[in-house]
């Protein structure tokens, strides 16, 4: 085997893994909203219609979500990652080029294409092959840049727009999208070990382990049993609906401005959210490691909806209390990443743990798909966000007793 550095390798796959989840989400999901209004308002369009294209988006990565595993492995990672970074950045920057509605829904598939690899199918199976130890960490650290690269952009994008217009700024964010993805796919990211002739980071450790500590089987039930029991569908409403009502982060920048705040404060309030959905990561699954997963339920799940009343009475009581929701919703918008995977490997076991997982998280997707042209809609027949808000407290009450109802079944699956 080749020689380790002083660094590992593996670290530098954690960084480029970062970079990438900076620029798919950071960028191309967290920016994207900032922008709805001031291209519907040129285009003279509602900006249900403009969203339309994120609903495409994730739409699309639904679809093919249950093919990407094959994908994967048949052909080589960093081909497949270097061709999906370079689909989404010429995808956003041509958004700056178009005078019409239809073109940005092309655009928008096109991003689901890109971001179904970029986002949810490779990173956790590369990190994985390249890290035996601490792989929760590297993990973590790599996910928590979907937050802070949504911080960092959503200030610049708030700028650019003020700066140069919509048309520039979608131009400039696509440039920056292939310069953070494809350097790090052509020339960093290896899909195993192997292919540089190496082992992976702790190996050694874990090799030592296992010679004196005999593994324990996995328990759980099979996906053929799961779908068989009312938990399954419930968590699959948990999970969807959670989805569903994440989906207001997108439309917290119009909401902004539609009640008489700025650009500015918009972009502002959509870095709250980034940094309340970065810390509440580490924040939930703190709590779900000292208290359990209904404590961590009832803390993100709650928080998400203190944020959102708190974003419904910010335009009588000020931009602290704008912050504050933004902030607190950000918490709750974190945890529709972080807690169904929890629910479900609590609830059905790690046995069948990646069949029932990637079903079951393809309905967070379709709810991500309605949830952004829903709420555009409601807010273009209305005029307000208004009866929007209260849906999503609704959706909210809906998840958390769902989830709750679902860990109550565990015990009657018998495993």
């Amino acid at each position: 085997m080749k020689r380790q550095g002083k660094i590992h390798y593996a670290w530098w796959i954690m960084v480029a893994s970062a970079a990438i989840y900076a620029a798919s989400v950071g960028i191309i999901v967290s920016c994207a909203p900032i922008l709805y209004r001031a291209v519907a308002v040129d285009l003279k369009v509602g900006v249900s219609e403009i969203s339309l294209y994120t609903s495409l988006m994730y739409l699309t990565i639904t679809i093919l979500l249950p093919f990407a595993g094959k994908i994967l492995n048949k052909y080589d990672i960093r081909y497949i990652l270097t061709v999906a970074g370079i689909i989404n950045a010429l995808a956003f920057c041509l958004m700056g080029t178009y005078h019409s509605v239809f073109p940005f829904y092309i655009s928008g598939i096109a991003l689901g294409i890109g971001s179904t690899f970029l986002i949810y199918g490779s990173i956790p199976l590369i990190m994985n092959n390249w890290f035996k130890a601490k792989v929760g960490t590297s993990l973590g650290i790599a996910m928590a840049f979907m937050g802070i690269g949504g911080a960092i952009f959503a200030q610049i994008t708030g700028v650019l727009i003020e700066s140069i217009g919509w048309r520039s700024t979608y131009i400039a964010l696509g440039v920056i999208v292939a310069i953070l993805i494809l350097p790090f796919t052509i020339f960093v990211i290896r899909s195993k070990p192997e292919q540089l002739n190496m082992t992976p980071y702790g190996a050694a450790e874990v090799d030592a382990n296992v010679t004196n500590v005999k593994k324990a089987p996995e328990t759980g039930v099979l996906k053929s049993v799961a779908i068989k029991s009312p938990a399954f569908y419930l968590v699959l409403l948990f999970t969807g609906l959670f989805g569903l009502a994440s989906t207001v982060s997108f439309h917290v920048p119009n909401f902004v401005q539609s009640v008489g705040f700025t650009a500015a404060i918009a972009a502002t309030g959509v870095t709250c959210i980034t940094i309340g959905q970065t810390g509440g990561k580490f924040l939930l699954g703190a709590i779900n490691d000292k208290f359990g997963i209904r404590a961590a339920l009832f803390i993100g799940i709650g928080g998400g909806m203190i944020g959102v009343v708190a974003l419904l009475i910010s335009d009588s009581f000020g931009i602290g209390i704008l912050y504050a929701g933004a902030l607190l919703f950000g918490i709750g918008f974190s945890g529709s990443t972080l807690l169904p995977p929890v629910v479900i490997r609590e609830v059905f076991g790690g046995r069948d743990y990646a069949s029932i997982y990637t079903t079951i998280m393809s309905a967070s997707t379709l709810g991500v798909a309605i949830g952004t042209t829903l709420f555009s809609y409601l807010y273009d027949s209305t005029g307000s966000y208004y009866i929007v808000f209260i849906i999503v407290i609704a959706l909210f009450i809906i998840t958390i007793s769902s989830s709750l109802f679902s860990l109550n079944w565990k015990k009657k699956l018998n495993y």
